[in-house]
Protein backbone atom coordinates (compact mmCIF):
# COMPACT_ATOMS: atom_id res chain seq x y z
CA UNK A 1 0.00 0.00 0.00
CA UNK A 2 2.81 2.46 0.86
CA UNK A 3 4.31 2.19 -2.60
CA UNK A 4 0.94 2.84 -4.29
CA UNK A 5 0.13 5.84 -2.05
CA UNK A 6 3.52 7.45 -2.69
CA UNK A 7 3.17 6.80 -6.43
CA UNK A 8 -0.24 8.55 -6.47
CA UNK A 9 1.15 11.49 -4.49
CA UNK A 10 4.09 11.78 -6.89
CA UNK A 11 1.62 12.12 -9.77
CA UNK A 12 -0.50 14.73 -7.97
CA UNK A 13 2.28 16.89 -6.52
CA UNK A 14 3.40 18.51 -9.83
CA UNK A 15 -0.23 19.43 -10.59
CA UNK A 16 -0.84 21.27 -7.31
CA UNK A 17 2.70 22.66 -6.87
CA UNK A 18 2.83 21.85 -3.15
CA UNK A 19 1.05 19.64 -0.68
CA UNK A 20 0.84 21.15 2.82
CA UNK A 21 -0.47 18.07 4.59
CA UNK A 22 -1.84 14.69 3.52
CA UNK A 23 -4.81 13.60 5.64
CA UNK A 24 -5.44 9.86 6.03
CA UNK A 25 -8.16 7.97 7.88
CA UNK A 26 -7.45 5.12 10.31
CA UNK A 27 -7.42 2.52 7.52
CA UNK A 28 -4.07 3.95 6.38
CA UNK A 29 -2.33 3.65 9.73
CA UNK A 30 0.64 1.50 8.81
CA UNK A 31 4.28 1.56 9.85
CA UNK A 32 5.42 1.02 6.28
CA UNK A 33 3.32 3.94 5.00
CA UNK A 34 4.51 6.30 7.76
CA UNK A 35 8.12 5.36 7.00
CA UNK A 36 7.67 5.91 3.25
CA UNK A 37 5.88 9.26 3.69
CA UNK A 38 8.46 10.53 6.20
CA UNK A 39 11.29 9.66 3.81
CA UNK A 40 9.61 11.45 0.92
CA UNK A 41 8.32 14.99 0.50
CA UNK A 42 4.87 14.02 1.79
CA UNK A 43 3.86 15.54 5.16
CA UNK A 44 1.14 13.46 6.78
CA UNK A 45 -1.53 13.34 9.48
CA UNK A 46 -3.08 9.92 10.06
CA UNK A 47 -6.02 9.20 12.37
CA UNK A 48 -4.84 6.36 14.59
CA UNK A 49 -7.08 3.47 15.68
CA UNK A 50 -7.19 3.02 19.43
CA UNK A 51 -4.87 0.02 19.77
CA UNK A 52 -3.46 -1.17 23.11
CA UNK A 53 -0.52 1.29 23.03
CA UNK A 54 -2.84 4.25 22.37
CA UNK A 55 -5.33 3.16 25.07
CA UNK A 56 -2.46 2.77 27.55
CA UNK A 57 -1.14 6.29 26.82
CA UNK A 58 -4.63 7.84 26.93
CA UNK A 59 -5.24 6.08 30.26
CA UNK A 60 -2.30 7.96 31.81
CA UNK A 61 -3.69 11.36 30.74
CA UNK A 62 -5.95 13.88 32.48
CA UNK A 63 -9.29 15.00 30.98
CA UNK A 64 -8.79 17.63 28.20
CA UNK A 65 -5.02 16.97 28.21
CA UNK A 66 -3.11 17.12 24.94
CA UNK A 67 0.35 15.70 24.44
CA UNK A 68 2.87 14.58 21.85
CA UNK A 69 5.07 11.53 22.19
CA UNK A 70 7.65 9.96 19.94
CA UNK A 71 6.47 6.59 18.73
CA UNK A 72 9.29 4.34 17.57
CA UNK A 73 8.40 1.33 15.48
CA UNK A 74 9.87 -1.58 13.54
CA UNK A 75 8.54 -3.49 10.60
CA UNK A 76 9.90 -6.23 8.39
CA UNK A 77 10.15 -6.00 4.65
CA UNK A 78 12.10 -8.16 2.22
CA UNK A 79 13.82 -10.02 5.09
CA UNK A 80 15.02 -6.71 6.56
CA UNK A 81 14.11 -5.03 9.84
CA UNK A 82 13.32 -1.37 9.23
CA UNK A 83 13.16 1.11 12.10
CA UNK A 84 11.30 4.38 12.05
CA UNK A 85 9.53 6.88 14.24
CA UNK A 86 6.63 9.28 14.14
CA UNK A 87 5.08 11.85 16.42
CA UNK A 88 1.94 10.61 18.13
CA UNK A 89 -0.50 13.37 19.09
CA UNK A 90 -2.92 12.30 21.82
CA UNK A 91 -5.93 14.29 23.00
CA UNK A 92 -8.07 13.01 25.88
CA UNK A 93 -11.79 13.76 26.32
CA UNK A 94 -12.00 16.74 23.99
CA UNK A 95 -15.50 18.25 23.93
CA UNK A 96 -17.14 18.42 20.49
CA UNK A 97 -19.66 21.29 20.36
CA UNK A 98 -21.52 19.82 17.38
CA UNK A 99 -22.34 16.45 18.97
CA UNK A 100 -22.03 17.73 22.56
CA UNK A 101 -19.92 14.70 23.46
CA UNK A 102 -16.33 14.13 24.55
CA UNK A 103 -13.93 12.12 22.40
CA UNK A 104 -10.41 10.76 22.67
CA UNK A 105 -8.28 11.45 19.59
CA UNK A 106 -5.00 9.95 18.41
CA UNK A 107 -2.98 10.99 15.37
CA UNK A 108 0.36 10.08 13.84
CA UNK A 109 2.26 12.82 12.06
CA UNK A 110 5.71 13.75 10.89
CA UNK A 111 4.96 17.40 11.75
CA UNK A 112 6.87 18.09 14.98
CA UNK A 113 5.55 21.65 15.21
CA UNK A 114 1.87 20.74 14.75
CA UNK A 115 -0.45 22.78 16.97
CA UNK A 116 -2.52 20.44 19.15
CA UNK A 117 -5.26 23.07 19.49
CA UNK A 118 -5.88 22.98 15.72
CA UNK A 119 -5.15 19.33 14.93
CA UNK A 120 -8.81 18.21 15.16
CA UNK A 121 -10.19 20.98 12.88
CA UNK A 122 -7.31 20.28 10.49
CA UNK A 123 -8.22 16.59 10.34
CA UNK A 124 -11.94 17.34 10.02
CA UNK A 125 -11.10 19.03 6.71
CA UNK A 126 -10.78 15.48 5.40
CA UNK A 127 -14.49 14.91 6.04
CA UNK A 128 -15.32 17.29 3.19
CA UNK A 129 -13.93 14.60 0.91
CA UNK A 130 -16.43 12.06 2.27
CA UNK A 131 -19.23 14.62 1.87
CA UNK A 132 -18.14 15.15 -1.74
CA UNK A 133 -18.34 11.41 -2.42
CA UNK A 134 -21.79 11.26 -0.81
CA UNK A 135 -22.97 14.14 -3.02
CA UNK A 136 -21.59 12.36 -6.08
CA UNK A 137 -23.48 9.20 -5.10
CA UNK A 138 -26.73 11.17 -4.88
CA UNK A 139 -26.22 12.44 -8.43
CA UNK A 140 -25.28 9.10 -9.93
CA UNK A 141 -27.54 8.12 -12.79
CA UNK A 142 -28.12 4.37 -12.84
CA UNK A 143 -27.54 2.81 -16.23
CA UNK A 144 -26.99 -0.74 -17.38
CA UNK A 145 -25.68 0.44 -20.72
CA UNK A 146 -22.18 -0.70 -21.59
CA UNK A 147 -21.89 1.93 -24.33
CA UNK A 148 -19.04 4.19 -23.25
CA UNK A 149 -20.58 7.27 -24.91
CA UNK A 150 -23.80 6.90 -22.91
CA UNK A 151 -21.95 6.33 -19.65
CA UNK A 152 -19.68 9.31 -20.34
CA UNK A 153 -22.70 11.50 -21.10
CA UNK A 154 -24.29 10.52 -17.78
CA UNK A 155 -21.05 11.27 -15.94
CA UNK A 156 -20.80 14.75 -17.53
CA UNK A 157 -24.48 15.38 -16.74
CA UNK A 158 -23.87 14.45 -13.08
CA UNK A 159 -20.93 16.84 -12.92
CA UNK A 160 -22.97 19.69 -14.44
CA UNK A 161 -25.71 19.12 -11.85
CA UNK A 162 -23.16 19.27 -9.04
CA UNK A 163 -21.61 22.41 -10.47
CA UNK A 164 -24.99 24.15 -10.81
CA UNK A 165 -25.85 23.26 -7.22
CA UNK A 166 -22.44 24.35 -5.87
CA UNK A 167 -22.56 27.72 -7.66
CA UNK A 168 -26.22 28.71 -7.29
CA UNK A 169 -28.03 26.62 -4.65
CA UNK A 170 -25.54 25.26 -2.10
CA UNK A 171 -26.47 27.80 0.59
CA UNK A 172 -30.22 27.43 -0.04
CA UNK A 173 -30.78 23.66 -0.10
CA UNK A 174 -29.09 20.30 0.17
CA UNK A 175 -27.92 18.59 -2.99
CA UNK A 176 -30.58 15.91 -2.58
CA UNK A 177 -33.34 18.57 -2.39
CA UNK A 178 -31.86 20.22 -5.49
CA UNK A 179 -31.93 16.93 -7.42
CA UNK A 180 -35.56 16.32 -6.40
CA UNK A 181 -36.53 19.84 -7.45
CA UNK A 182 -34.77 19.43 -10.81
CA UNK A 183 -36.56 16.11 -11.33
CA UNK A 184 -39.96 17.66 -10.52
CA UNK A 185 -39.28 20.61 -12.85
CA UNK A 186 -38.38 18.26 -15.71
CA UNK A 187 -41.56 16.22 -15.10
CA UNK A 188 -43.63 19.43 -15.20
CA UNK A 189 -42.10 20.40 -18.53
CA UNK A 190 -42.76 16.97 -19.99
CA UNK A 191 -46.41 17.04 -18.89
CA UNK A 192 -46.85 20.57 -20.34
CA UNK A 193 -45.44 19.38 -23.65
CA UNK A 194 -47.78 16.39 -23.66
CA UNK A 195 -50.81 18.66 -23.06
CA UNK A 196 -49.89 20.84 -26.05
Amino acid sequence: MAKEVCFCLSLIQPLVKSIKLNLFDRGFFSKELMFALANGPYPYLIFVPKNEKVKEELGKMEESERKKITYEFKFYKDKTTICGSTTMALLKKIFDTKSEKEFDWAFATDQEEINLDYIIPTYKGRWRIETGFRVQDEARIKSKSKDMKIRYFYFIYEQVLQLLWAIFYKNEMSFKAFIIEMYEMSNERVSKQERK
